[in-house]
């Protein structure tokens, strides 16, 4: 007679077979997501009225002797939880090895944080509007306050006993959809790998790997032997039951889908000990549904990425910062890491365009942290059970047992993913190497870079204009300043290379002609125009009413925002209470006196002094006779220059932003301006500016679209092909 294969092998199988599949067919597969989203959705449309209608019948039959025994139990456990998953996240940062690396700008910098709308997230003031969106805590909440409001009436059965079939009903019918869970996951699995991009992820192994053995530890030790010390419940016993659930969870990448499915393998497990009840089973019903919008050990541990974005961008952690990030975390895990972690980023100054790192990382951290969400939840409603139902029994041998293999295991493994991260993290590139490697996105035409500007020897001819001699001579003059990253700056390999010089060979190639390169002396530009070296200015240079009445400017291209860079130790300028009690300081300021004027009125007691580059700040800083203490620019040329100089920071210390536009100075003629202003509304439209913004001052490096890696293209194909 042959074996019948069990649902969960069935869904192992689903899973790995999907995995291969996808990495064979690669993108020609993606439209099995499709059916997955179909599966994940026939799973999730039974659980929110099943949450609903078990805890108003459990909730309404309980004693209220009962149910305080039991939520004073589930809070005191909660916290045991949560206090695991603090010491985790304080210990887990010793596994990043010493990186240092700066911060590419982040349009965060100028954006108001949105507070969380806790109220919303809780409080049930429209029921169906929370039932319709999905908001689980206001579901939960609205489900206890009946269950409550039914506890002492008399005749309270006679609801309560249609909502108890409902409440069996929705499980038989989640109980039918799990019968086709192997498909489910394969359609997941196959969909989700045939698009994963392993270049993006490289940069995030720090993360991936420090969290993947924070779940490992948790979930396969710790929790365990929670469970040992605590309760009869054997660990063995749990994962043998869980293990199919625990697959669909993983696959699925959401623990409310499987609700049902949970419920009853808990009730699975109290049955297989001799300590089983129906009040033990009817007390899951109501425990897990109660939990779930707590926070649980999967979410917590999600925000390790704090510390780690900090690592990966410079901004290290001191240890007077962590009373701040737990706290901070622990109130962010209320609500979806993806709401969360912004909140948690900000308050610590961290860079947040990280946080585009964490959601390309969400394509395997939701399904890992599930995992361990959902046996937090396991471990919780047993350790709660346990102690309501008179049975939890504190074992010495196993917790002194415990405390040793987790204390060991615990310093082995993150002292030797330390190691591991050493060696690995050796070969990605920090971000003044991307910097460096960047290319110019435009075609380039034909090029010189002058070694000092002169007057352009093609002269206009009478009633010439502009437009017409840059057609007829076949060049455009373009000036530029040779240290104003990532505007316009020379790389490592002494090539000419940022923003502005990518448009240029945009304009260029528009126009169909070459360029010369004519480099700006400082507090020249003015009379390098009214001189015809140069036919425009594409570096970064504010508008001003000053410029506006002696040159011609183009219409705004960027707004960008004033700030200044400071050295990272300094603390004097981070908010405006803080740099309104200095007494006295200096900030440079590169030609621009105007805008320094305008940036201290709203600071009196700051002096400011004018230098030609910004070496010379960085050389003026540490200079007892003239003393700097900040240097203002724009935030995006600020944020450049912290990929090359990791110890300085960008902040801006008044109230709110002075924001600004930047202009391209233009030799004075009607026609060339026309045209100009026309070309930047046609190249906004058609994205180029955008392009390029995103890799000059993101740091987002502009690659074409390819096809993810395959076997079938990359090995079959291309094998046969030779």
């Amino acid at each position: 007679m042959t074996k019948k294969i069990s649902l969960s092998t069935k869904v192992l199988i689903g899973v790995f077979t999907g995995i291969f599949f996808g990495l064979l067919l690669g993108e020609r597969v993606g439209w099995f997501s499709v059916i997955g989203n179909v599966f994940i959705g026939l799973l999730q449309m039974t659980v929110l009225p099943y949450i609903m209608f078990s805890l108003m019948v459990n909730i309404g039959r309980l004693s209220f002797d009962t149910g305080k025994k039991l939520i004073k139990s589930g809070l005191i456990f909660l916290a045991l939880l949560i206090a695991i998953g603090l010491l985790f996240l304080t210990i887990l940062p010793f596994a990043f090895p010493d990186w240092g690396s700066g911060s590419f700008y982040s349009s965060d910098f100028v954006q108001q944080q949105i507070p969380f709308d806790f109220v919303k997230l809780y409080i049930p003031a429209n029921p169906f509007f929370s039932l319709s969106n999905n908001i689980v805590p206001a579901v939960v909440l609205f489900s206890i306050f009946v269950g409550l409001g039914l506890m002492k009436l008399p005749n309270k059965e006679i609801l309560l006993k249609p909502l108890d079939v409902m409440t069996s009903g929705l499980n038989q019918i989640n109980k039918m959809i799990v019968k086709i869970t192997p498909i489910g996951v394969f359609s997941i699995a196959t969909g989700v790998v045939s698009k994963l991009s392993w270049s993006d992820l490289s940069r995030l192994q720090g993360y991936l790997l420090v969290y993947l053995l924070a779940v490992i530890i948790l979930t396969f030790i710790v929790l365990p032997y929670l469970i040992s010390i605590f309760t009869p419940y054997s660990a063995k016993t749990v994962f043998k039951i869980t293990y199919s659930t625990l697959i669909t969870i993983f696959a699925t990448g959401k623990i409310i889908v499987v609700f049902p499915q949970l419920i009853e393998n808990i009730k699975q497990i109290i049955e297989s000990e001799e300590h089983k009840s129906e009040q033990a089973k009817n007390e899951v019903d109501i425990l897990l549904p109660l939990a779930y919008p707590f926070p649980n050990l999967g979410t917590l541990l999600i925000f390790i990425f704090v510390p780690f974005a900090a690592w990966y961008t410079g901004h290290t952690l001191t240890n007077g910062d962590y009373p701040l990030f737990l706290s901070s975390t622990l109130l962010s895990s209320f609500v979806a890491p993806i709401t969360g972690l912004p909140f948690s980023l900000d308050l610590l100054d961290i860079p947040k365009e990280t946080f585009e790192l964490f959601v390309v990382s969400t394509v395997l951290t939701d399904r890992i942290r599930v995992v361990l969400g959902a046996f937090h939840l396991i471990t919780l409603t047993l350790l709660t059970i346990s102690a309501s139902g008179g049975f939890l029994k504190f074992k010495k041998r196993k917790f002194i047992e415990g405390v040793i293999i987790i204390s060991v295991t615990s310093f082995v493994s993150i002292f030797g993913m330390k190691a591991l991260l050493n060696n690995s993290m050796s070969s990605i590139p920090s971000n003044e190497e991307m910097f460096n490697s960047f290319k110019i996105i435009s075609k380039q035409t034909e090029y010189r870079v002058l070694e000092k500007a002169s007057r352009n020897p093609k002269f206009l001819w009478k009633k010439e204009n502009v437009l017409s001699r840059i057609k007829r001579c076949g060049t455009i003059r373009i000036g530029f300043y040779k240290n104003a990253m990532p505007f316009s700056f020379f790389n490592k390999d002494s090539v000419l290379v940022g923003y502005g010089i990518d448009l240029a060979f945009q304009l260029a190639n528009d126009l169909g002609v070459n360029i010369d390169f004519v480099p700006i002396n400082k507090g020249e530009l003015i009379q390098g125009l009214k001189h015809d070296y140069f036919d425009i200015v594409m570096s970064d240079i504010f508008t001003s009413s000053k410029y506006a009445e002696e040159i011609e400017l183009s219409k705004p291209y960027l707004g960008v925002s004033l700030a200044l860079l400071v050295a990272k130790d300094n603390n004097n300028f981070n908010n405006f209470e803080e740099a309104s009690k200095l007494d006295t300081f200096t900030i440079s300021y590169i030609e621009r006196t105007e805008i320094a004027k305008e940036f201290l009125s709203y600071l009196p007691n700051g002096g400011y002094y004018k230098v030609r580059n910004i070496q010379e700040f960085f050389y003026r800083e540490n200079l007892d006779t003239i003393k700097i203490d900040a240097h203002l620019t724009s935030a995006e040329r600020a944020a450049a220059i912290t990929v090359f100089k990791p110890n300085y920071k960008v902040v801006n210390p008044l109230p709110y932003h002075i924001n600004n536009n930047l202009v391209f100075p233009l030799l004075t003629d009607n026609v060339w301006k026309r045209y100009i202003d026309n070309w930047i509304d046609f190249r906004k439209q058609d994205g180029t500016f955008d392009r390029i913004y995103k890799q000059w001052i993101l740091g987002q490096e502009y690659k074409k679209k390819q096809k993810a890696w395959n076997i079938y293209d990359n090995v079959i194909k291309k094998n046969h092909a030779e």
